[in-house]
């Protein structure tokens, strides 16, 4: 292939900046709403973004949560291609891979995807929001659409640098 038939190599944009603030450590006190007829449960968690090269971060999510040990892998990119934002998210206590894409509303990320839902048992939408407060905080929450098309708030994190 000649110099002139080459695709210049992709340069960050302000999103890939934006990712690669998050690197570092975070405290995150979470609270789960499980179940509507029974008081939100509440964990602390520790969360750490790596950046891989300039344009993701992959994150660590590390808690005690209903008694045992819980771990949480994400990623999370901006695809310059398609724009949008991209994330994954894996963890220790369930089989199901979620899958996100989104974009920026103001100052918070709202993302979308289909994964399985422990609370219904099924395949359903799942949303987050993540706002920021500022370049040391943020606040993300996820809800679920149950199968009669109403949405239901599953959880929120509050982050703190650490």
């Amino acid at each position: 292939m000649s110099s002139t038939t080459e695709q210049p190599m992709p340069q960050p944009t302000q999103e890939h900046q934006r990712i690669q603030a998050m690197t570092g450590r975070w405290n995150v006190r979470c609270t789960f709403y499980m179940d509507p007829s029974a008081p939100p449960m509440e964990c602390e968690a520790v969360e750490t973004y790596e950046p891989v090269g300039p344009f993701w971060v992959v994150s660590r999510y590390e808690a005690d949560f209903m008694g045992a040990p819980f771990v949480g892998r994400s990623t999370l990119g901006y695809d310059s291609n398609r724009k949008c934002w991209v994330s994954t998210w894996i963890d220790s206590m369930t089989t199901s891979l979620f899958s996100f894409t989104g974009n920026m509303r103001g100052d918070t990320l709202e993302m979308e995807g289909d994964a399985w839902s422990c609370m219904t048992n099924q395949m359903a939408r799942h949303r987050t929001t993540n706002r920021s407060l500022g370049e040391n905080e943020w606040v993300m929450e996820m809800f679920l659409t149950l199968p009669d098309g109403t949405e239901t708030k599953m959880m929120r994190a509050h982050y703190r640098r650490a």
